[in-house]
C-alpha cells in the first residue's frame, strides 16, 4: 500500500513523500534519498519502494517540490538536503528498531553529509564523491548567470551559487573526511559504464571496517538499461540483509 504524508520543517518549508508499507507493518524502515534533479518518482526509487515493501516501510520523498510549502531547488543546498534528511528521521525513526538508507548520485552526498546517528546501514547508488572535480570535468554544462547556475544536461535547470560554491568545496579530501566521520557502515554500488567506475576511491574507502564496493554491469549512472535495476535491487537487499 502506498500512503501520502508531509512534514513542517522549522524553517516552515513542507517536505511531501510516500510511505510504502504492508499489514502488518514492519519493525524496520529504509528511506531513499533522490539525487540533483531527481525526484521520488523515478524509476529505480520507485522500483525500490515496490521491492522493498514486503519487509520494510519505505520512505521516499521529494527535497523539492511545485506544491504548497515545497522548497525550490534554486534556494537549497546540499546541507539544506541534510537537515531535511535529519528532521525526516527525526520525526519517523523512532517507530522502527532499524533504518537504512539509499541515496542516489547527490542523494548520497546527501546522506553523508547529514551523517544521522539512528540509522543501521547505508546503501549509496553511484554517490557523487569529489564534487569538484566533476564541476571542472563538465564546466561547459555550467553557465554563470547574475545569482544561479545554469546546468544544462540537455534539460536545464537552475542553482544558486551556494550549491555550486558548497560543491566546488567538496573535494577529494572533504569527501574522504565525510566518509571517515560517517557513523554507520556503507555500500557504494557503482554503475558499470558510470562515470566512476575506475576512481579507486569513493565513501567505502573510509570508515567502517565493515563497508563494501558493488558494481553493477551494462549501465549508465540511473540504472535502467536492461536488467540492471534488478541487479541493483538484488544487491542492495543482499547488504541490508546482513545487518537484519
Amino acid at each position: 500500500m502506498e500512503q501520502n504524508w508531509k512534514l513542517k520543517t522549522t524553517d516552515a518549508a513542507t517536505i511531501y513523500g510516500v510511505r510504502n508499507f504492508r499489514t502488518p507493518e514492519s519493525d524496520m524502515a529504509i528511506f531513499i534519498v533522490h539525487g540533483l534533479t531527481g525526484h521520488m518518482h523515478e524509476y529505480a526509487i520507485k522500483r525500490a519502494a515496490d521491492y522493498f515493501e514486503q519487509y520494510f516501510d519505505v520512505y521516499r520523498f521529494n527535497l523539492y517540490d511545485g506544491q504548497d510549502g515545497g522548497r525550490k531547488l534554486i534556494d537549497c543546498t546540499i546541507q539544506t538536503h541534510a537537515n531535511d534528511l535529519n528532521e525526516i528521521l527525526n520525526n519517523f525513526a523512532h517507530k522502527y528498531k532499524k533504518i537504512f538508507l539509499i541515496g542516489h548520485s547527490y542523494g548520497g552526498t546527501t546522506i553523508m553529509l547529514a551523517n544521522p546517528t539512528q540509522i543501521t546501514t547505508v546503501s549509496l547508488w553511484d554517490p557523487s564523491y569529489n564534487l569538484n572535480r566533476i564541476q571542472k570535468e563538465f564546466s561547459k554544462n555550467y553557465t554563470e548567470k547574475e545569482n544561479c547556475f545554469h546546468v544544462n544536461w540537455g534539460t536545464s535547470f537552475l542553482i544558486g551559487k551556494n550549491m555550486y560554491e558548497e560543491a566546488d568545496h567538496l573535494n577529494a579530501d572533504e569527501c574522504a573526511k565525510l566518509a571517515k566521520n560517517f557513523k554507520s557502515p556503507v555500500q557504494v554500488i557503482h554503475a558499470g559504464n558510470g562515470f566512476y567506475i575506475n576512481d579507486k576511491e569513493s565513501y567505502h574507502s573510509f570508515g567502517s571496517d565493515k563497508n563494501i564496493r558493488d558494481i553493477v554491469s551494462g549501465t549508465t549512472h540511473c540504472f535502467y538499461e536492461g536488467h540492471s535495476c534488478d541487479d541493483l535491487l538484488s544487491a542492495t537487499g543482499a547488504w541490508f540483509k546482513r545487518f537484519i
